[in-house]
């Protein structure tokens, strides 16, 4: 399925000292659509997210390599005005961060800040923007009271207001509903499936059953490594690969054990298909084969002359900028021994 891309990841790399949280992911992400990122904790799902706004730099030790293109331009090209990137994105957290200040002034803060004085335009982007959010019914009458005082639900749709006056074109959400009780989340829900019209949304969450509910796109993380992407419908339901089928199932997540590994760097097609078939000729049905390849297209069309011989594909990944993997679990007519 063919889609207008926002914002184009690739060869991302990101350490936290000499730890690294992700491995040369390359993903497209769809334009005013909703993109849910799911894997387990840890598996670097919330890295992803904030490499987008570059906030991922705030933390100490942090390290990036790659590229991630916004609207086309590289947003880790050192030329690049960071505030400007960020009042691209909008940002909704785990735990809403209000400021210490007004109702009124959290939503109007980001408009002071890019020179906006005008009392009339302020309150006109106030109201519009609690509007959007479900939120200006239940604050109409008490504007100038502290932010601090509302509910958490409430905070959290303050947040959203505030980020949305800011006119951006993505809004981030870092599992933006896991602090919320079930109906104040699903306000939040229902907000961001009426924004996707308007905005590309990007979305961390450990709740499976809220990508099913939003998703248009998902991007499955595990131990840093993209392991699957695509159409939710298809991701969801037809999970081409051995590690989303166990996660989306809740099973434990295994790495295969490896029976033989065959280099094919610098090999081309058809050569590649042959080596890798007569590789899985000396192999037991069940045994698993790993496959080195050094080009993209390789890690593309291999697979699936592979699969077109009754073989089964457990995963495919990137080891590097360069070079990527390919486990083969050798079938007998379809069937797992």
């Amino acid at each position: 399925m063919k889609f207008k891309t926002h914002i184009s990841v690739k060869n991302l790399s990101v350490w936290y000292g000499r730890h690294q949280a992700l491995n040369n992911i390359s993903i497209d992400i769809p334009d005013k659509k909703i993109t849910a990122i799911i894997g387990p904790s840890g598996c670097g799902k919330s890295t992803l997210l904030k490499s987008f706004n570059r906030l991922v730099e705030l933390q100490d030790g942090a390290k990036v390599a790659g590229e991630v293109l916004v609207d086309g331009e590289d947003i880790y090209n050192p030329k690049v005005e960071v505030t400007h990137l960020r009042k691209k994105m909008g940002l909704l957290s785990q735990r809403p961060q209000v400021l210490p200040a007004s109702i009124y002034e959290n939503v109007a803060y980001g408009l002071r800040i890019h020179g906006i004085k005008d009392k009339r335009k302020l309150d006109e982007v106030v109201r519009h923007y609690l509007k959007e959010s479900n939120l200006w019914d239940e604050v109409k009458d008490r504007l100038h009271s502290s932010a601090s005082k509302l509910s958490i639900g409430q905070q959290q749709r303050l947040c959203l207001a505030r980020g949305l006056a800011v006119e951006p074109e993505v809004i981030l959400g870092d599992e933006p509903t896991s602090a919320l009780d079930p109906l104040s989340a699903e306000c939040i829900e229902q907000r961001l499936l009426e924004l996707k019209n308007q905005y590309t949304i990007v979305l961390v969450t450990h709740i499976l059953r809220q990508a099913r509910r939003l998703a248009d796109h998902i991007i499955f993380l595990y131990l840093g490594n993209l392991i699957e992407h695509g159409p939710a419908e298809e991701v969801l339901k037809n999970p081409r690969y051995l590690k989303t089928k166990s996660y989306l199932e809740g099973k434990f997540i295994e790495e295969p054990k490896i029976d033989k590994e065959l280099n094919l760097r610098g090999v081309i097609y058809p050569d590649n298909l042959i080596a890798a078939k007569l590789a899985l000729g000396d192999l037991q049905f069940g045994q698993i084969l790993k496959i080195i390849v050094d080009y993209e297209q390789a890690a593309s069309e291999l697979p699936k002359a592979i699969e077109h011989e009754g073989h089964k594909i457990l995963e495919v990944t990137k080891l590097d900028k360069n070079d990527g993997a390919i486990i083969v679990q050798k079938h007998n007519g379809g069937y797992v021994i």
